[in-house]
């Protein structure tokens, strides 16, 4: 496939999925394990900063997670995506790298020898191309469109619900209603709360607390695209709450473009708290009964 046309911002659904396809034979996590042990340490903290969207770089991303950066003026992250070249973890295309969602995995990056950077400032967000994506309702047009795309963050999308009103095992604990619930392949669940923000003066840091709370894999607040200025502020104040864990997106229907400001971490939550860890079960087990 033709992994430019994020460049070009006129990937298509089938871009996605050829995508995501093409970084699993290419790229496997077998593969990125054996191979990061060519990676100097330099390049490695570039690896962390990409996942933390803290290059200044311009870049553009898969709905899988993959990245590809923009490297015609020499400078950033560029250096450093040369040697993961060199070790199999990015692959040069010209002007750009290409780094597979497999060697962002935030698993393998956590056993990293390299600083948590999870705080740092939002430099600028990863553009992805949702060519042909309907109008109307946001939240039915972006679940139509990984539906048709098939994957979504690190996974192979197996089930997607939107606007879950009521789930009878969380009865007197849901309180805020899960806008989109994406479960992959392997397992994962995220969970993605919509908030028109050029309707209402709430962001949905709340509700996104809730979500974390019912005990999902990933969270992620999306609003829909106002201006850089206002996104970036958003971005940086998550990374200053409890609910850092979560991810930051805006939607912008009219131009067909998906920003991402901060990839989704996994729910600390399932660590810390008990009543979140047995939430999840339940939350699980409403998905299989579906």
């Amino acid at each position: 496939m033709d992994l430019l046309c994020a460049a070009r911002l006129s990937c298509t659904p089938a871009d996605h999925r050829g995508e995501a396809e093409r970084a699993g034979e290419l790229y496997p996590q077998e593969a990125i394990l054996e191979r990061i042990v060519e990676v100097p340490g330099e390049a490695l903290r570039a690896l962390a900063s990409l996942r933390n969207n803290g290059i200044k770089n311009r870049a553009f991303g898969f709905l899988s997670g993959s990245l590809l950066v923009d490297c015609s003026g020499g400078s950033g992250v560029c250096r450093q995506l040369q040697a993961m070249a060199r070790a199999g973890l990015a692959e040069g295309l010209g002007d750009f790298y290409y780094v597979p969602h497999t060697a962002l995995n935030e698993k393998l990056l956590d056993y990293l020898p390299v600083e948590d950077e999870g705080a740092q400032q939002i430099k600028r967000p990863y553009a992805v191309s949702l060519s042909g994506i309907s109008g109307g309702d946001p939240i039915e047009a972006f679940t139509g469109y990984v539906g048709s795309a098939g994957y979504f963050m690190w996974g192979k999308v197996e089930k997607i619900l939107t606007k879950i009103s009521f789930i009878p095992q969380l009865i007197n604990k849901y309180n805020t209603q899960i806008d989109i619930l994406i479960k992959l392949e392997n397992k994962y669940i995220i969970s993605i709360k919509y908030m028109d923000i050029t309707r209402t003066v709430h962001m949905g840091f709340s509700a996104v607390n809730d979500y974390l709370r019912y005990g999902v894999d990933y969270a992620v607040l999306m609003h829909p695209y106002v201006n850089p200025g206002v996104h970036r502020s958003v971005a940086n104040r998550l990374a200053e709450l409890e609910i850092s864990p979560s991810g930051y997106m805006a939607l912008d229907l009219v131009n067909e473009i998906l920003y991402i400001y901060r990839f989704p971490r996994h729910n600390t939550y399932l660590s810390k708290y008990i009543s979140s860890h047995s939430q999840s079960m339940a939350l699980r087990s409403y998905i299989e009964s579906l």
